[in-house]
């Protein structure tokens, strides 16, 4: 039962959805649910099934990836941007990291089949969120590169630095 003098929650109009409109915000929210996770609590596992589209509202999550006992600390998710996007987009079934809370967070979630549903039931609806999803998957992109460039640069200075 609701009561309309306490709605629903709703996605809040900043980060990957902030350029969408009310009513595709609305659709999304009607179609998952919101979750608070305490610090240390994981979100995702590296190489376990994971099949959600996660939008962190606050708090921080950090994403590791890990082989032969070691772990490399990749991104830190804050709030506005999104976790599982590319298992909603291209379906892996399994998560390519490990994603846990840094700091106390509130997550909302939507499962791949609901995301799928939705944008075949309101195909408007669907280009607005698998547009804003993909300018989230280009601007990483591009801070991958940067950051990659970066790490090249300073290896290469490092190099031309040594005494042989």
């Amino acid at each position: 039962m609701n009561d309309s003098s306490n709605p629903l929650p709703t996605l809040p109009e900043y980060g990957v959805f902030g350029q969408i409109s009310a009513a595709a915000r609305q659709q999304l929210t009607s179609a998952g649910s919101f979750e608070s996770l305490s610090h240390g609590a994981y979100l995702a596992t590296m190489g376990q099934p994971h099949d959600s589209l996660s939008v962190v509202v606050s708090g921080t999550l950090d994403v590791y990836v890990h082989a032969h006992a070691d772990i490399l600390k990749v991104a830190t998710v804050q709030a506005g941007e999104t976790v599982g996007e590319m298992n909603v987009l291209d379906p892996k079934d399994r998560a390519s990291a490990d994603v846990v809370v840094a700091q106390p967070a509130v997550v909302f979630t939507i499962s791949r089949q609901a995301f799928q549903a939705l944008v075949q039931r309101d195909p408007g609806t669907g280009l607005e969120l698998v547009t804003a999803l993909g300018r989230e998957l280009c601007q990483r992109l591009r801070q991958a590169s940067e950051s990659m460039l970066r790490q090249t640069e300073e290896t290469r200075a490092n190099f031309r630095d040594m005494d042989y």
